[in-house]
Formats: structure tokens, C-alpha cells, sequence
């Protein structure tokens, strides 16, 4: 029987390689006036490769067959593809055999379309009405090419040959490789290399560049390299929500995530995370935290509020990120709640600086009563050059203003700040406008968060703005690349974002552990050496250039580094000095002795809290709910078990719907403030100039 069958192989190869020629010369002249037009294939012999795959060759293993009769047709300019392919069975009469042909070989055949395929389109479009419908054309590039390679096995051992069947071509040789998808097929190391690099967040262009530097040969266009990435995240998602594989991959990485949803569909409202490295820098570093919100960074348009410390290096840290649906004291509150729970209750922070977003302020003093609470300068400032500049004519006078503006802000005693302030009241006199507001606005209310006088008695570690969180803004946008991201893009890049700062922390504590600059070798810093961070020392070292005119005198000193960073101010060290002692460590507060994120618990921690007497009150509150309760309390323990059976939905795409899109609208540029539109000199009835290079436009006015 497997004689019979290998015989009927045979037959059937020559019968249809006799069909084939028999086809070539009844085929209809349209296809001859086809090919002449574009060479898309016709009933006449264009190419002959009979003699480039003529060959007494015995190959060692099928692969290597496969390997030299692909390689012979890109010498030719064509793409030769298998066909059929038969392996050889456990008798040893049956024989394996491989039919190769061209990748034009063969007729188009249109697949008639399901009815049930065409109701599920309509469906699908009437769930989502707004997803612009995107057309689709199709075509074919088999134009019935005769080209036949047979691959026979020979021998006991996997030996192979190759005989012709047919060498014709009725289309032109390829002049160049790209484009044919075959050819431009990737590798299983391609393909391992461009998921890793995927991870990496490298760019689709990128990924291209380097294959084709690693293989001069690669065939592969931007659309293998979409094609494969859309395809490992398909893999990757693995049926799941985005949902879910969001509160995975933060389980995974061992994330604090808390959220909270609404509705029926359960979407979700507000989400909080942070790394579990964040948590130990918040809790070694807690005195200082800035918080600000941006905008921007995802396709649901959810505002970002960022929250972010200082180390003793003075590298900046993100403590959190909180995505709210909307800027309302409440959302602050639980965000800030939240950011409490993972604190601990003795280290909570001193010095919290915001801007001026009410909501913010009013949830600052309800979740942190004790912490003084700072206003930005450089927002104020900026603030009263937005309003003010319009109502000067004169712009030298203009100048003159925010000069005295200044100098009020940065009066370091209330007499001076009083002086300061009796001085603006009567040189602008005139101006009542702009008394009322800069008085009105900020003075009378928060003179006591941003001017000098009163913020120089709390250690605020020189952090007077938030200029710390836009920078932070600033370069998490450069990860997310785009403001069409979903909670879980958002997330990976995020997470790439803080493996690397924390790395860089990390190695900002070793290097003021073991590293010692040469003006730091002095006999006053000598105990301090390699327990403090460098960044200390420069406080330090700046300070004691004030040593010789200050003397032992508090009241000239004035002792602001003292209570502004906690550490020695000049008279302290002249009396050190005198005694012919060096600065003892104690000297320096605790926040600059810190050179690692090793967090030690303390005794009254949550952690250390007895779980059983939780258990029993827990079980006896269950045993007395009904049996709804008790099916939603089961939902919700599996869910914190089990993040990827949750059943949390992501809000629904904010799709502009009038005007043609733009690539503006994946842009993560922020929108231009009132002091740039200011500085450009228009307003709102004009279109403005650039400013630093970006495009201003007149505000739209609302109703």
C-alpha cells in the first residue's frame, strides 16, 4: 500500500505539472495584455530558473534543502514557498517529499462571507457608533505561476534531493525583496529580540534599524514590525480585560494599588499606585512632599496627580500616582487617604507644597492637619505677571512692579516684609487694580506659605515651588510618548521610568558612601565623611564662607540653614571651630544622615498589628449580613486574591468627534499658561506670536 501511495505521489505531480503547461496555452490573450502592461502575470514564459535549481546536491537534512532552494530564489528574485509538504512515515518505504512553488503560484478564490459574520459587523458597529469606520481594499499578487520544485527523500537517514518539475515564471523577477511579506518574515530570534526591545520601549523604527543591522538580508518593513507587536500583545492579553492585566501586572510587582469604580459596569473612578521601592523612599524620606496634577497622559483624559519627595541626595522621587476622574476635594481626599495608609503614622510629612488648586489645599488640610502646607512661588509669581502685565502701560514701569514684587516675597523678617510692602502700596498708588488683586489674591490670605519671612522658620529642605513635580511631569510624558495611552501602557512605561530612577538613587547613596571630594578634606567635616550625603556637605561648605563676619553671633547668623535644612549654620560652626572640635554628626538632621531605603517599622506600625482579633470581629460582622452582602464580600476577597478575575472595567474613550483629527490630539504638550499668553503681548481677540518655540493661540471663550 505505501508503494501504491508513493506511486500516486508521482503520477499526480506529473499530471498536474502537464495540466499546468496544457493551462499556459489556452489561457486568454487578456492576461497577455495584463503582463505587458505590469508584468502581473500572463500565459507566456517570462523568467526561466530551471538552470539555478538543477542540482545533483545530496542535502544532509530537510532545513538545509529548505534553506538552499529559498536562497537560490532571492539570487533569482523570486520567493519560493512550500506548497505540500509530506513526512515520511515509521515504514521505510514511505518516503518524505516537499513540493516547492512560487508565491504567485495558484488563482485568487473569493470565500463567500457568512451572514452571521455581517450581523456581528453591524453589531459591532452600533455598540461603538463614534469608531470611525476605516475602509479596507483587497487584492492578490497569485497570478497562476507554473513554477514546481519537488524535494524527495532518499536513503535511511535524512538525505534529500531536488528535482525540477517546472522552471517557468509567466511574471518578472522581483527587483526588490521588500515588500514581499514572505521574505520579510522574522526570525524566532527576531522575534524574541523585538519583544524584548518592545518591553524596552523602543520605538517600531527603531526595532527595524537594529534587525536590519543585524541581518543585511531582512526583508521586513514597518508593517512586519506592527504586525509582530500586535500579535505578542494579543498573545499577552491572553482574552483578559485591560483591567485585569493592569491589576496583574501590579500584584506581579508587588504594587500598593487601591481603586475605587462606579456604576453598574463597575468603572473604575480612581486609581492610586506605587512601587514598593517608592513606598521605602516615602517612608526613609517623608518630611518634604510636593503635589501637583497633570493633564494629558491617557486616552480616558483623567487628570494625573503625581506626588514626589526628595532623597538626602536631593534626587527627586515619585511617592505615588493617582489618576482621578475629577479635580474635587473629595477625589484629593481619598487619594491623599490613601497615600497616608502606606506612611508611617510617626514619620508623616512636615512640609507639603502645592500650588494654588483649592481642592487640593482644603483635602491637604483635612488628611495632614499637622504638616505646614506651602504654596508655590514660581507659579505665584507667574500668576501675577499674567494679570498684572496687561494693566501697566508703560513696560519699563511694568518691570519696576515685579522688581518690588520680588523683593516683598523675599523679605526675611516681618518688619522688613512690612517695609517692603508700605513701599509697593505707595509707589503704585495709581494702580488699584493690581494692589487689589496681588493683596486681595495672595497677601492677605497666604502670605504666610510663599513669602520669606514666615517660610524660612520650617525645614522645607529649599523646596519653595513645585518645580520638582514639572519636571517630574516633564519626563514622564518623554516615557508615554503619547496621550492616547490606557492605564496599562501608562503603567509599563511608568514602571520602566521608576526601575531607573531608583537606580539612580541607589547609586547616589553609594556614592556619597564611599566617595570623598577633595574640598570636603578638612579637619571641621572630618566625622561627618561618609555619613552624610555630598549634597549636605555643599550646604555645609557654603555656610561656612559666612563664618568669618558672622562670628559666634545667632542674632547676625540669623541660623537659616538651621531651620530651613537642619543642618549647622555658621555661628555653630565658628564655636566648633573654636574649640578645635569638628562638626559632630548629631549636628545634622536625621533626613541628610539617611543613605539608604531600608525602612526600620516602628512598634505602633499597622503591620505589627495582632490579625486575629481582626479575623474574629471580621467573621462575627459576616455571620450577620445577608446573603447579598456575603456575595459581594466573596467578590471582593477573590479580587484582592485574585487581581486578574476582577471585573473593574476601564472608563469609556473620550473620542473628539467634530473637525479632523490632528496629530495634536496624541500630543502630551500642555496647554500654554496665562503669563506665556501674557508675555507674547496678544490677547484674546488676536493670535499670538511663539513663545519659546510653541504655537500660542487666542483663548476660547466660555459661555
Amino acid at each position: 500500500m505505501v508503494r501504491d501511495f508513493a506511486n500516486d505521489f508521482n503520477n499526480v505531480e506529473v499530471d498536474s505539472a502537464n495540466a499546468i503547461k496544457r493551462n499556459l496555452c489556452r489561457r486568454p490573450n487578456l492576461n497577455n495584455h495584463a503582463s505587458a502592461k505590469g508584468g502581473n502575470g500572463g500565459s507566456e514564459c517570462v523568467l526561466e530558473t530551471t538552470s539555478h535549481f538543477t542540482t545533483k546536491e545530496v542535502f544532509m537534512s530537510r532545513n538545509e534543502l529548505i534553506n538552499w532552494t529559498r536562497a537560490e530564489g532571492r539570487k533569482c528574485g523570486i520567493v519560493v514557498v512550500i506548497r505540500r509538504s509530506d513526512f515520511p512515515g515509521n515504514c521505510r518505504l514511505r518516503r518524505g517529499r516537499i513540493v516547492f512553488g512560487c508565491e504567485r503560484g495558484g488563482c485568487y478564490q473569493k470565500n463567500s462571507v457568512d451572514s452571521t459574520s455581517l450581523q456581528k459587523k453591524k453589531h459591532d458597529a452600533s455598540l461603538n457608533p463614534k469608531k470611525k469606520k476605516r475602509h479596507r481594499s483587497g487584492g492578490t499578487k497569485r497570478c497562476g505561476c507554473p513554477f514546481r520544485l519537488k524535494g524527495k527523500n532518499v536513503g535511511h537517514g535524512d538525505e534529500w534531493t531536488l528535482e525540477v518539475v517546472n522552471g517557468m515564471h509567466n511574471h518578472h523577477a522581483a527587483k526588490y525583496h521588500e515588500g514581499h511579506s514572505f521574505l520579510g518574515r522574522l526570525t524566532k530570534e527576531e522575534n524574541n529580540l523585538l519583544v524584548n526591545m518592545s518591553k524596552n520601549l523602543v520605538s517600531p523604527k527603531e526595532i527595524l534599524y537594529t534587525l536590519k543591522q543585524n541581518d543585511t538580508l531582512n526583508s521586513s518593513t514597518m508593517k512586519t514590525i506592527y504586525n509582530a507587536r500586535q500579535f505578542h500583545r494579543v498573545i499577552e492579553k491572553a482574552g483578559r480585560s485591560e483591567m485585569q492585566i493592569l491589576l496583574n501586572n501590579l500584584q506581579e510587582n508587588n504594587y500598593v494599588e487601591w481603586h475605587r469604580s462606579y456604576g453598574t459596569e463597575n468603572i473604575v473612578s480612581d486609581l492610586f499606585w506605587t512601587h514598593p521601592d517608592s513606598v521605602s523612599l516615602l517612608r526613609s524620606f517623608p518630611y518634604v512632599l510636593i503635589m501637583d496634577a497633570t493633564y494629558k497622559t491617557n486616552k480616558f483624559r483623567y487628570p494625573l496627580l503625581e506626588i514626589v519627595g526628595v532623597t538626602s541626595t536631593e534626587l527627586t522621587f515619585h511617592a505615588a500616582f493617582v489618576y482621578i476622574h475629577a479635580e474635587k476635594e473629595e477625589n484629593y481626599v481619598w487619594a491623599l487617604s490613601r497615600l497616608k495608609s502606606v506612611m508611617n503614622e510617626d514619620y508623616l510629612p512636615s512640609v507639603i507644597v502645592t500650588d494654588r488648586e483649592l481642592a487640593l489645599m482644603n483635602a491637604v488640610r483635612w488628611v495632614f492637619p499637622a504638616a505646614q502646607h506651602l504654596l508655590c512661588r514660581w507659579h505665584i509669581n507667574k500668576a501675577v505677571l499674567g494679570k498684572c502685565r496687561r494693566l501697566f502701560d508703560d513696560q519699563e514701569k511694568f518691570k519696576k512692579f515685579m522688581k518690588s514684587w520680588n523683593t516683598l516675597v523675599f523679605s526675611d523678617t516681618i518688619l522688613a516684609y512690612e517695609r517692603h510692602l508700605h513701599e509697593l502700596e505707595r509707589d503704585y498708588q495709581k494702580y488699584d487694580e493690581v494692589l487689589a488683586y496681588v493683596k486681595g489674591t495672595w497677601l492677605n490670605e497666604y502670605k504666610e506659605r510663599f513669602v520669606e519671612a514666615w517660610t524660612n522658620n520650617y525645614m522645607h529642605l529649599g523646596t519653595m515651588t513645585s518645580n520638582r513635580a514639572e519636571s517630574s511631569h516633564s519626563k514622564l510624558k518623554r516615557y508615554l510618548m503619547s496621550s492616547l495611552c490606557n492605564f496599562g501602557t501608562s503603567w509599563k512605561r511608568i514602571h520602566a521610568l521608576l526601575v531607573l530612577q531608583h537606580t539612580e538613587i541607589k547609586a547616589s547613596f553609594e556614592k556619597s558612601l564611599i566617595f570623598v571630594r577633595h574640598e570636603f578634606m578638612k579637619n571641621l567635616f572630618q566625622e561627618m565623611l561618609g555619613f552624610v550625603s555630598h549634597a549636605s556637605l555643599d550646604y555645609i561648605l557654603g555656610e561656612s564662607k559666612r563664618m568669618d563676619y558672622v562670628g559666634t553671633n545667632d542674632n547676625v547668623c540669623g541660623c537659616t540653614l538651621r531651620k530651613t535644612h537642619g543642618l549647622p549654620c555658621a555661628h555653630e560652626m565658628t564655636t566648633y571651630k573654636e574649640n578645635g572640635r569638628p562638626i559632630p554628626l548629631d549636628c545634622v538632621h536625621y533626613h541628610w544622615r539617611k543613605l539608604d531605603m531600608v525602612h526600620v517599622p516602628q512598634s505602633n506600625d499597622p503591620i505589627d498589628v495582632p490579625l486575629k482579633s481582626l479575623e474574629e470581629r471580621f467573621m462575627s460582622w459576616l455571620c450577620g449580613t445577608d446573603d447579598d452582602t456575603k456575595r459581594q464580600v466573596k467578590r471582593k476577597l477573590e479580587e484582592i486574591m485574585t487581581p486578574g478575575c476582577t471585573t473593574l472595567t476601564e472608563p469609556q474613550e473620550k473620542i473628539k468627534t467634530k473637525g479632523r483629527p490632528t496629530k495634536e490630539e496624541a500630543s502630551t504638550r500642555r496647554m500654554l499658561s496665562s503669563f506665556e499668553i501674557a508675555l507674547s503681548g496678544q490677547y484674546c481677540h488676536s493670535q499670538a506670536p511663539n513663545v519659546k518655540g510653541l504655537d500660542i493661540k487666542a483663548p476660547s471663550k466660555r459661555p
